[in-house]
């Protein structure tokens, strides 16, 4: 496999030759120009017909190269630079060695951002009234409390060395999380039917939709990756830890049709409530199914 891949590398190295730093330089330039030209055309029409499809095929080409040098550049540079720069330092090399350690780790900021999220609605919704806000805030304290408590018995059944005590332990916590679960069923349960009372829902200004769309879609991508991935690892405390990320994914995936709906769909209502409460209710139910799962999963482990 490896000769394999290295004749593989050789033949592409002598089709697309390496090129010098100044050269490299002068092709993102030349992309960058290139690509200007072709917006300009496409937008104002401002050159004639043949000069615009010259700086298409340009663009086209200086990007293409200038993406594939960016990449093979990156990739030698994480190589031969960043990655002995991570091994050397016993915490970042930890980080990227340590799988376990490092899914507690990255749940922290999440946990933080959760509180965040929860005194700035609750706020608001004291302030102002509103029982929508009201009811995100209780959403984001059952995920602080979730992440914060998975943090807390991480560093308790750490220190754990038998194996069943171990395991009962991360049961334990696998099961308080899924009972958590349902109730958060019935707070997006309330959620959804003050959004089918148009008495919810969120909206962002001028082009933010598009990067939190964005960013929604990538959540949602990665945190699925993460949930098939942790089922590999047979533990129950990674489990729940990767379940209650999908399920802020997925819960954001409803606030994010919410604010496209606000943006995009004026004079829309009724295709607004059947799409709300189609979305609203499968994510209610989806939550409500992975705590009963859980609740009987453990159970059964436990049993064993």
């Amino acid at each position: 496999m490896k000769n394999q891949k290295e004749t593989k590398k050789k033949k592409l190295s002598i089709l697309i030759p390496s090129l010098r730093l100044r050269y490299r330089i002068f092709l993102y330039l030349a992309a960058i120009v290139c690509g200007a030209l072709a917006l300009l055309q496409a937008a104002f029409a401002c050159f004639p017909y043949f000069a615009g499809m010259v700086f298409y095929v340009l663009a086209a080409v200086t990007l293409t190269a200038s993406c594939y040098y960016i990449t093979i550049h990156i990739r030698q540079d994480i190589r031969e630079i960043i990655k002995p720069a991570i091994a050397a330092n016993p915490y970042t090399n930890k980080a990227v060695t340590d799988y376990r350690w490092r899914t507690i780790l990255f749940a922290v900021p999440g946990m933080v951002s959760n509180i965040i999220f929860a005194i700035f609605n609750g706020v608001i919704g004291i302030a102002s009234h509103s029982a929508w806000f009201g009811t995100l805030s209780a959403y984001y304290i059952l995920l602080s409390i979730m992440r914060a408590g998975v943090v807390r018995q991480e560093r308790k059944i750490s220190t754990i060395l038998e194996k069943q005590e171990h395991m009962r332990r991360e049961l334990s916590v696998y099961r308080r999380n899924s009972i958590l679960f349902i109730l958060m069923a019935v707070v997006l349960a309330g959620a959804v039917i003050l959004l089918l009372n148009a008495q919810g829902g969120k909206n962002y200004p001028g082009f933010m939709i598009y990067a939190v769309a964005a960013y929604t879609f990538y959540k949602i991508i990665m945190s699925t990756i993460q949930v098939i991935k942790v089922g590999k690892r047979k533990s129950p405390l990674l489990s729940i830890t990767r379940r209650i990320g999908y399920i802020d994914s997925c819960v954001s995936i409803l606030t994010l049709q919410t604010a496209m709906f606000a943006s995009f769909a004026d004079g829309e209502e009724g295709l607004i409530k059947l799409m709300n409460g189609i979305t609203g209710t499968v994510v209610c139910l989806m939550v409500l199914g992975l705590g009963i799962q859980g609740i009987c999963l453990s159970k059964k482990k436990g049993s064993l």
